[in-house]
């Protein structure tokens, strides 16, 4: 965008006094601002900010017109003139595109990418002020945002008031901490953010004796240890999943995602198992336990912490569930279905399988004989034919949970962090299985993405990533030691190693009209025999349909009062094949 208008001909004056009368008009003088007295509001002020840096550059003479304005930004928030022209445009990002990254805001400045480094010093200040928060672009670079508070004191004209981080009580503290590790885990916060708003939450509030005791310990020490800052993230992370969830241990695959980008995991690793960590030195964590032994692949806050460390603060009652994708099999409702013949004797076969007790006998057997004692099956077929309900009644009838895995959240935008996730998933379910009754079922529920054909030319991050988090499955199911079920509607799509991996595959078709006739039947009670055969022969849906449309019937009855009939269940149903060549009427 120009950033000067000519005000007059060339012509009508020598050139060169025209550019000097053009160079001193400002571009808020040409629109007629400065004909009436300017509104020194916040979100005017904010607003001019933004707009004259975007067209004029961030220069001398630009600020020293902007200073009223400036003054007013920088008292209402508490921060300097250059970062008060930061949020300005942070704050506009957020509203127009949740964030801005930094190669926009070097644009907004007028500077290169490499002068804008001069900058970051006051997006920390922001930052630590509270005003922005920092995430990351799909590309793994940082983007920030304004934070709600600072909505607040625009949309009030008031001054800004940051979440509190000083003079806190134990039960705030903790509560900060959990706020830190969610943006940790799910808007992208790096290692190194997220251990300086930690270190600052201790050092502002050395009235608890917790930051005490943590200030005076190994972790705030004089050492060369290159992974200082790792420990203590482990060893806060550890605090927070033992106050907050009565967490007693942690996977250490479960804290990778605390680790710094270029940390090496397995060095970390084997010095968490070979107890070389200076907080394991040092007395302030330990393994943890797994039926009553030591587990070097876990790690738990020490007995002096708990009574010492942590006295002034009520610790949450352990959680019954030990993950929060954990189905409960207790919690599963029994549901009636119906498939065609083969599928029905290949789902039986594996319904026999998972029986607690022919599951112990035939992992025995395969131990006696030297072969792998887990199980992979895969679902495969079109959609709402029944693969995940399958799935969901196999737990139910064998008392097992169901561990489901969200695939979207496996891929993470902030590319390392789905390896993380992964290897996580994997180490959490190990856990399950050692720790519970009858081995969960690990559920990789709609896994085409995952599971497709890896890449043979890595073309970018993301194709490498993905063929990375692939190798990490391969490698796990070959040492399962329970039972994994993925469904997919796109098994033409499979990789081959993973298709030999997978010991059941089973087929979910359309069921045939006698399958849908009984369908038909018991989603929607009173259906006459007859209309169930009618409905069924018209329609080739899937179980899924059926039940859309039965639904739909239920709803109707619940608003009107009329049970429906033949003509309305087939209404419903024209409904339901519109855009779907699958579904045709037969024998009209």
């Amino acid at each position: 965008m120009s950033r000067k208008k000519k005000i007059m001909n060339e012509n009508d004056l020598d050139f060169f006094e025209m550019k000097e009368m053009v160079e001193d008009v400002d571009v808020m003088d040409i629109i007629g601002e400065e004909e009436t007295p300017r509104e020194m509001t916040l979100t005017a002020c904010l607003n001019r900010i933004r707009v004259k840096i975007d067209m004029e550059g961030n220069n001398p003479p630009v600020r020293e017109r902007l200073k009223d304005e400036l003054a007013l930004v920088s008292s209402h928030f508490g921060v300097s003139d250059e970062a008060a022209i930061l949020l300005a445009n942070i704050i506009e990002q957020t509203g127009a595109h949740n964030g801005v990254d930094e190669e926009d805001l070097a644009k907004y400045l007028g500077c290169t990418n490499i002068q804008f480094i001069a900058h970051h010093k006051f997006l920390r200040e922001l930052e630590l002020r509270g005003a922005i928060m920092r995430g990351n672009t799909h590309r793994g670079c940082p983007c920030y945002r304004s934070t709600p508070e600072v909505s607040k004191a625009i949309e009030n004209e008031v001054p800004f008031t940051p979440v509190k981080m000083t003079g806190l009580t134990a039960d705030e503290l903790f509560s900060r901490f959990r706020r830190i590790f969610s943006d940790n885990r799910n808007n992208g916060d790096d290692a190194e953010r997220t251990i300086e708003r930690l270190d600052a939450l201790v050092e502002g509030n050395q009235h608890l004796l917790f930051c005490r005791r943590v200030r005076e310990s190994v972790l705030y020490a004089d050492s060369c240890n290159p992974h200082k800052e790792t420990e203590r993230r482990f060893f806060f992370y550890l605090c927070h999943r033992y106050v907050s969830h009565g967490e007693k241990s942690v996977d250490i695959d479960q804290m990778m995602c605390l680790t710094e980008f270029m940390e090496d995991e397995q060095y970390l690793k084997r010095a968490v198992a070979n107890e070389r960590m200076e907080i394991q030195h040092d007395g302030l964590v330990t393994f943890g336990l797994d039926n009553g032994f030591a587990d070097n692949e876990s790690l738990a806050l020490s007995d002096t912490v708990r009574t010492e460390f942590l006295q002034e603060i009520e610790v949450a009652p352990e959680e019954k569930v030990g993950h929060r994708d954990i189905v409960p099999a207790s919690s599963i409702t029994k549901k009636e279905l119906f498939f065609n013949h083969v599928e029905a004797e290949q789902i039986e076969r594996l319904g026999s399988l998972v029986e607690p007790e022919n599951f112990k006998a035939v992992q025995a057997r395969l131990d006696e004989v030297g072969m792998r004692r887990g199980f992979n099956a895969l679902f495969y077929g079109g959609p709402g034919t029944g693969k995940t309900a399958c799935a969901y009644e196999l737990a139910r009838r064998s008392g097992r949970d169901l561990f489901v895995v969200d695939m979207a959240k496996l891929r993470s935008k902030w590319v390392g962090e789905s390896e993380k996730s992964v290897k996580a998933v994997f180490s959490i379910y190990r856990k399950l299985c050692r720790t519970s009754a009858q081995a969960p079922i690990l559920l990789f529920n709609e896994a085409d993405a995952i599971f497709g054909k890896r890449f043979e030319n890595v073309d970018g991050s993301a194709d490498q990533m993905n063929n990375t988090i692939q190798n990490i499955i391969l490698q796990e199911m070959e040492t399962l030691d329970g039972l994994l079920i993925a469904t997919t509607n796109l098994a033409t799509n499979l990789d081959p190693a993973f298709e030999r991996r997978f010991i059941f595959k089973i087929e979910f078709k359309l069921p045939g009209s006698e399958s849908r006739a009984r369908i038909w039947k018991s989603m929607l009670t009173g259906l006459s025999d007859a209309d169930a055969d009618t409905l069924a022969k018209r329609y080739e849906f899937s179980g899924g349909n059926i039940e859309n449309i039965a639904r739909k019937s239920t709803v109707e009855y619940v608003l009107s009062g009329r049970k429906p009939d033949l003509a309305s269940l087939e209404r419903y149903c024209e409904e339901e094949t519109i855009g779907r060549k699958t579904a045709s009427k037969i024998g009209f």
